[in-house]
């Protein structure tokens, strides 16, 4: 059945995709706080896919997600051609290339995680010359002071590239934030390949078949994938990475309601014959 969607419904689309607009805002205060730590130098240029993954990536995905809204829900298939066309397609190719050199940042701030070893130095509050941070969650580096330091009492650890300090406790929270942003940036990538694969092969020649019911349900196992890492963000109290990730699958749930009416419609018109 072919989903009729009212005004309602696309004003509370468009707010989601606001929301996500002001969370790349948040992302990009948070990727500024936590680089003026592990970066004390200032961010190289080559550094700045890795210092700026949250916000750059979160950008990418909004554009992409609104070309992906223009294709199947604002613009008619009649005038998706030529010079609009190509418009969306080599903003879709930048978008998804950004996607992918952030999908590499996510994979390459995992040195700050893995980068911690045992530390048998000397008592870290002797060590409060500001040049050392306190490594309290993923993007979190506070600097190291007469406050902070009382934790590290007993069993230390520290990434001295990053000059960071940290607990054990904190250590592991960092590592299981760090691997589940790669995880879920993955996981992205490989969803919205297949949309952009759906959009590119006109995939309502294949509406109704079996094909059809196969990568619909793989995507289904996808998008709950992302769920329990919205759900282990929450739980790990990263109540705002939650929020985001959640007002992504809200985002894409709509875009799949396009989908699948762009798909049916072309169905029906390919059923009698207006399109090959």
């Amino acid at each position: 059945m072919i989903i009729r969607t009212g005004r309602l419904y696309q004003t509370f689309k468009y707010l989601v995709y606001a929301a996500l607009a002001v969370n790349a805002g948040h992302f990009f205060i948070e990727n500024v706080a936590g680089s003026s730590t592990t970066y004390e130098d200032g961010v190289a240029f080559s550094d700045i896919i890795v210092a700026y993954t949250d916000s750059i990536d979160t950008v990418a995905w909004l554009i992409l997600l609104l070309l992906l809204e223009l294709e199947t829900f604002v613009l008619p298939d009649e005038r998706i051609k030529a010079g609009v066309e190509w418009t969306i397609n080599i903003l879709t190719i930048l978008c998804g290339g950004i996607i992918l050199y952030a999908l590499y940042g996510y994979w390459a701030t995992l040195w700050i995680p893995l980068g911690f070893e045992p530390y048998a130095g000397a008592d870290p509050c002797s060590l409060l010359s500001g040049e050392w941070g306190f490594a309290v969650a993923l993007d979190d580096y506070p600097p190291l002071d007469a406050q902070n330091c009382t934790a590290l009492a007993g069993e230390v650890f520290v990434n001295a590239k990053a000059n960071l300090f940290a607990t054990p406790e904190n250590l592991s929270l960092i590592n299981r934030l760090a691997w589940t942003d790669v995880v879920n940036a993955s996981v992205w990538v490989i969803i919205v390949a297949v949309l952009e694969a759906e959009v590119y092969l006109q995939s309502s020649k294949l509406f109704g078949t079996k094909f059809f019911f196969a990568y619909k349900s793989a995507k289904i196992l996808l998008y709950g994938v992302l769920f329990v890492c919205a759900y282990y963000w929450w739980m790990l109290g990263e109540p705002w990475d939650a929020w985001d990730a959640f007002l992504w699958l809200v985002a894409f749930f709509f875009i799949e309601m396009n989908m699948l009416t762009w798909q049916e419609e072309n169905a029906e018109r390919r059923a009698a014959g207006f399109i090959k």
